[in-house]
């Protein structure tokens, strides 16, 4: 079954559902602890919102594709943004130059986010989908310990 999701839709949910403290946090947590995605997280997060079904092997394909963008170019560029932020007190620029750099970023994760869409929506599996896929994806893929795993979902809920 293919699907005709928007990626302005999910943009849309990213920005609500993340601006809550406690669950950009618990998300903050799981991509410097474990390496989890964080758009893959929101993606699975919308698609349970909305009762759309996503298999497991589906669930695979989405990882595959967004950490190998997400290795090459979102990863890339936060690290030099984290180590930039040493630069604060020698910079002429500084925040201008920050700037730009979160922009970009904020760009990426935007491609990130299209990506999964645009693979989301070319998925023709129909194999077992999960009751919760955030929860799948966490324990199954990322392997997150069940204490980590249980505080962070009730935190996402």
């Amino acid at each position: 079954m293919q699907h005709n999701l928007h990626s302005s839709n999910l943009w849309q949910f990213t920005l609500q559902y993340y601006s809550k403290s406690a669950r950009s946090n618990a998300l903050l947590q799981l991509q410097d602890k474990y390496a989890a995605n964080i758009n893959l997280c929101l993606l699975l997060k919308y698609l349970s919102q909305q009762n759309i079904m996503v298999s497991t092997s589906t669930i695979a394909v989405l990882h595959a594709h967004v950490t190998d963008f997400s290795q090459n170019y979102t990863q890339p560029l936060r690290k030099i943004r984290a180590n930039f932020k040493q630069s604060l007190q020698t910079m002429k620029n500084y925040s201008a130059l920050r700037a730009h750099m979160l922009n970009a970023e904020l760009e990426l994760e935007k491609q990130e986010q299209q990506l999964l869409v645009d693979e989301f929506n070319r998925a023709t599996t129909s194999d077992l989908s999960p009751n919760c896929p955030l929860k799948y994806y966490l324990e199954s893929i990322l392997a997150v310990p069940k204490t980590d795993l249980d505080q962070t979902l009730t935190q996402l809920a």
